[in-house]
């Protein structure tokens, strides 16, 4: 039998669900699921698979700039297509978050505010910015000589699609007031970027399994949500009392 506080933190608020741990701990299983191919489907700094050296490969190739810069051609094809199956799975997944929201809140008998879209318009937003800085961060270095080459190389390397997880969580955690999840996503956040951007020691599996247990921290230590509005005090109840 559920008890009514177990019911709370499952439908808070009006009986609406919550969804923002959630979020978490989905974002966590992902980031544990590619954990064994870390090097390619996030690609920490340092492991030879920089961001920027995808897209200007194939653009390079297409053009018949083979030789231009060297860095775009080091990584060959098999850098290309995972940069592009991390954006498509990761466009999938969100897809499929979205539509689970949307059958939660309506088996709960709520709209949800359309909750479920705003999640998916912020993760597939966030990839389209994140794709095309990458793309023009890479071809600003490949076909320019100037001092900012390396800086926008920088900045590339800092676009993945995995923000998409961050701004998704975010918006959910900032429409329900969830502060555990906010902070817990921006934790996240932080340490996606030092993750990108450092060449930090270690297998690059470790660093991802630490990525993932800032999500998986605030999925399983968050408090449960707001319960119930009290129902209002009628006059002519309180007056018989």
């Amino acid at each position: 039998m559920t008890s009514s506080h177990d019911q709370d933190a499952e439908t808070p608020s009006g009986g609406a669900p919550q969804f923002s741990r959630a979020l978490l701990a989905l974002v966590a299983a992902a980031t544990i699921a590619v954990a064994p191919i870390a090097d390619r489907a996030i690609a920490p700094a340092g492991n030879g698979d920089g961001a920027h050296a995808s897209p200007v490969y194939l653009l390079a190739l297409a053009s018949h700039d083979i030789g231009h810069n060297d860095w775009a051609f080091q990584g060959g094809l098999a850098g290309p297509v995972a940069w592009a199956v991390a954006y498509a799975a990761i466009a999938v997944f969100w897809l499929g978050v979205a539509l689970w929201m949307r059958f939660r809140a309506r088996a709960a008998g709520r709209s949800g505010g359309r909750l479920w879209l705003r999640a998916l318009v912020a993760a597939w937003a966030t990839e389209v910015v994140t794709a095309a800085l990458t793309v023009g961060g890479g071809l600003y270095a490949h076909w320019t000589s100037t001092a900012f080459g390396p800086v926008a190389l920088r900045l590339a390397d800092l676009c993945s699609p995995w923000w998409a997880c961050v701004a998704a969580t975010a918006v959910v955690a900032f429409a329900e007031r969830s502060l555990t999840t906010l902070r817990a996503i921006a934790s996240y956040g932080v340490l996606l970027a030092v993750l990108l951007l450092v060449a930090l020691p270690g297998p690059d599996v470790v660093k991802v399994l630490v990525l993932a247990a800032a999500a998986a921290a605030g999925a399983l230590l968050g408090g449960p949500g707001p319960g119930p509005e009290p129902a209002p005090v009628r006059l002519d109840a309180a007056a018989a009392g």
